[in-house]
């Protein structure tokens, strides 16, 4: 797998391409290894976006653990519902090197709909917490936004 884009680098900002199912066996294989990057602890993430390798296409791998592990890779995801409440949390990012103490807003829940490679199916998620506030980062990824975006918006 490519090395991690690092902001700010342009890329960064231009929006992921949808992709075609079912998955070609490059798209696979590169899902594959985005989440065999962030399985490994000493990466210290949750979620990747195929831009963050340079590769715009609607697609990331998440995996949190807790006390229950959860697990997609995840392709063409959209946010189809969200709540009206909005929660404030500190994030980081792989490709933004500078630390933040801000709080970023995020939805406090979501429902995404996408196509799971893990499951190979299409599938819905409900999503709280936590795994919500992965997903929109994630899913921001893909079309061109950062977190840190979300602090000059609240400046």
């Amino acid at each position: 797998m490519k090395d991690i884009v690092k902001y700010p680098n342009p890329i960064l900002r231009e929006i992921s391409e949808p992709v075609k199912l079912p998955l070609s066996k490059e798209d696979r294989l590169l899902l594959d290894e985005m989440f065999s990057y962030i399985k490994d602890p000493s990466h210290n993430a949750v979620g990747l976006s195929a831009v963050q390798v340079g590769i715009l296409k609607r697609m990331c791998a998440i995996r949190i653990t807790g006390e229950k592990t959860i697990s997609y890779k995840l392709v063409n995801p959209r946010i189809i519902r969200h709540s009206s409440k909005q929660t404030f949390v500190p994030e980081g990012c792989l490709s933004v090197l500078e630390e933040h103490d801000e709080n970023i807003p995020r939805w406090e829940s979501v429902t995404v709909m996408a196509y799971d490679a893990i499951q190979n199916k299409n599938i819905m998620i409900n999503a709280y917490g936590w795994e919500a506030k992965v997903l929109q980062h994630e899913i921001d990824h893909m079309d061109g936004k950062l977190y840190i975006d979300y602090i000059k918006e609240f400046d």
